[in-house]
């Protein structure tokens, strides 16, 4: 029984770090900035998997002094991981369905990892059953916050494998929803548990990554290059953004803003957003104004 949480966490080892060589092939290959918080996301994640994974084998490996002074070393680091992860997950929630994130957002992002690292130095150094359960309480009411995004802004979400990934993140989590209640009431699930539900969300963001790098295979590339239009040129004039350029070049193709939103896997606000943003960088009022000044550029 003592090796079945090692083992759990040896498989989600394996998954998230197809995980991570993923979220970096799509992140050199996409080349958005925003993009690259999925790859800091699941290297977080693989760091709390390794140490959780190396906590166990402590407990397996050795004893006495050696079993405590190595389960201190792993806790700590897990603890220091975790709180870091609590705070990325709203991040990564707002990543997933192209929405960006507030000011409120960070703060309460900022807040809960905060809670939660003093909460488990608590549990440390007292391995009072209160701060256990207040570790599962935070990681909870988080995780329910951002299913709760999630449904306020499924009719926004315009791609059908986005939709998907999130229907499959809020299953995800109402399924784990039992273990994680187990866990509460009896501390000796901890260790099963943390490996289970680490494990499922691993394998969601695994598969939400092949369609990703899938849909790059199909997408069409920055086609407009050959007319004229860069995004170095843009960005060095303009200060556009990698994510505004790519507005521009739907633009260009004379998409509507929900073709857009479509086409990018993004909210339609997002989009007005962006092109307000777009104006405004520019100094233009519409998209005819936009286009005659990127035609009339002499770059």
């Amino acid at each position: 029984m003592e090796a079945v949480p090692l083992l759990l966490s040896l498989i989600a080892l394996a998954i998230v770090s197809m995980d991570l060589a993923l979220a970096i092939v799509w992140n050199r290959r996409a080349r958005y900035t925003w993009s690259r918080t999925c790859v800091v996301f699941t290297a977080t994640l693989l760091g709390a998997v390794v140490a959780f994974a190396l906590d166990q084998y402590s407990y397996l490996a050795f004893d006495g002094t050696m079993q405590v002074v190595f389960h201190l070393v792993w806790e700590i680091l897990l603890v220091l991981d975790s709180a870091f992860i609590l705070g990325m997950i709203p991040f990564f929630c707002n990543w997933i369905i192209a929405r960006p994130t507030s000011h409120a957002e960070k703060s309460l992002s900022f807040v809960a990892g905060i809670l939660y690292l003093i909460d488990s130095i608590l549990w440390i150094i007292t391995q009072a059953s209160v701060c256990s359960l207040l570790q599962y309480v935070i990681w909870t009411l988080i995780v329910l916050y951002c299913i709760i995004v999630m449904f306020s802004q499924w009719k926004t979400i315009m791609d059908k494998s986005v939709r998907t990934m999130c229907l499959t993140m809020i299953i995800i989590s109402f399924a784990m929803l039992p273990i994680v209640i187990s866990s509460m009431l009896f501390p000796s699930l901890r260790g099963i548990s943390i490996s289970v539900v680490s494990l499922s969300y691993t394998i969601a963001i695994l598969v939400f990554l092949f369609i990703a790098i899938a849909r790059l295979d199909s997408a069409v590339p920055s086609e407009t290059r050959e007319k004229g239009i860069a995004f170095e040129d843009v960005q060095n004039e303009f200060h556009i953004t990698e994510r505004e350029f790519e507005v521009i070049l739907e633009i260009k193709k004379g998409m509507t803003n929900k073709e857009i939103a479509y086409n990018l896997n993004i909210s339609v606000n997002t989009v007005n957003n962006h092109i307000a943003n777009i104006f405004s960088k520019t100094g233009v009022r519409s998209r005819i104004d936009l286009l005659n000044l990127l035609q009339e550029a002499s770059w």
